[in-house]
């Protein structure tokens, strides 16, 4: 049975949820990038629940129904809530469902520091991660901060240089 089915079967012909508006009172909540995991051992116990704390999250409807499909089938799933009122609760309320929930975070990378740490010179550390070297200049020099997929790399070879470098090369 589909998640959507066993929805109408427990909220009749029309499923409630998709009445449901998020949550966006006092403060509006935050906006928190979740990773999502589903429990092997246990299984989520009440799919419209979980469905109706995600739209009041801010997550929109078709996104709510296609993340808890992708629970449902054993996998991982990526979502952004931009409506959290209490985060502590809401990762409270789906570990008690069988969901683990995490935050993705992105961190501020040094890239001087980083790169000081590696022993390595602006125009090395530029070859090696395919970065031009005005760039990590730029950076270096505060003119401009790295964002979007230049500070998820950027986080990635912070945590794991050589692999990053070995990913990087054209070793086949």
């Amino acid at each position: 049975m589909s998640i959507l089915s066993e929805l109408k079967k427990r909220g009749g012909p029309r499923v409630r949820i998709l009445a449901e508006t998020p949550d966006r009172s006092s403060s509006g909540g935050e906006t928190v990038k979740l990773a999502l995991h589903p429990s092997r051992s246990h299984p989520i116990t009440d799919h419209f629940e979980v469905a109706r704390l995600f739209v009041r999250s801010g997550i929109p409807k078709r996104t709510a129904m296609k993340v808890l499909a992708e629970l449902a089938a054993g996998k991982i799933s990526y979502v952004e809530a931009p409506a959290v009122q209490d985060y502590s609760r809401l990762v409270q309320y789906l570990s008690s469902q069988g969901v683990a929930a995490y935050r993705v975070v992105r961190r501020k990378v040094n890239v001087s520091a980083l790169r000081k740490r590696l022993g390595m010179s602006q125009e090395a550390f530029a070859g090696r991660y395919g970065l031009d070297v005005a760039t990590v200049q730029n950076w270096e020099q505060g003119r401009t901060t790295p964002d979007g997929p230049a500070a998820t790399l950027l986080q990635v070879i912070d945590r794991d240089p050589e692999k990053v470098a070995e990913l990087m090369t054209d070793a086949r």
